[in-house]
């Protein structure tokens, strides 16, 4: 499995992973931990299968030179029977639209992305927590308000990462990335 992901700056990573152990050292969720080398994100696309090789020449073609993105986080949100809490960024032109040109960019894979990713069914969303049930849910959203401020944040990277298993756990490992400017 592939994610096309956008990365944080190191301020935002840090408020949100100290609000990811907080989480789990309450007994609350422990997402951020089921996999190694999970770091905050928002998710592009996502992908069951991709040749990296090729990819790589696209990617490295169209990133040649990406402008930096600044968001804005003033909301936690929930998907409908999910178990999942999130942050939602303020959904600025600038990054719907990059959303849009990156899958008109690379629709050639469309055929093996997720489709809650595509254009116009996207919701843009860092995951804080996932698969909970109603009271952890609850938990979760009253320990997160309660811990949380308005975020401002400039995205730094766009990465190609995949999950792996090696020696018995389920890694994130990063194929390629690519510097915003």
């Amino acid at each position: 499995m592939y994610g096309v992901v956008l990365h944080f700056d190191s301020e935002t990573e840090r408020v949100i992973t100290t609000l990811w152990k907080g989480l789990r050292d309450h007994g609350i969720s422990s997402y951020a931990y089921e996999i190694e080398n999970r770091k905050p994100h928002l998710t592009l696309a996502d992908y069951s299968d991709l040749n990296e090789s090729e990819y790589k020449e696209i990617f490295d073609c169209y990133y040649k030179s990406i402008p930096k993105i600044y968001l804005s986080y003033n909301m936690l949100g929930t998907f409908m029977n999910s178990g999942a809490l999130f942050l939602s960024p303020n959904p600025t032109k600038k990054l719907i639209d990059f959303h849009s040109d990156y899958h008109n960019h690379f629709k050639k894979y469309h055929d093996f992305s997720n489709l809650i990713y595509h254009p116009e069914k996207w919701i843009p969303h860092c995951t804080i927590a996932n698969r909970l049930n109603n009271q952890k849910l609850v938990e979760a959203l009253q320990f997160s308000t309660e811990r949380l401020e308005h975020i401002k944040t400039e995205v730094h990277e766009i990465a190609l990462i995949k999950i792996i298993d090696k020696n018995n756990k389920r890694m994130i490992e990063t194929v390629m990335s690519k510097a915003l400017v």
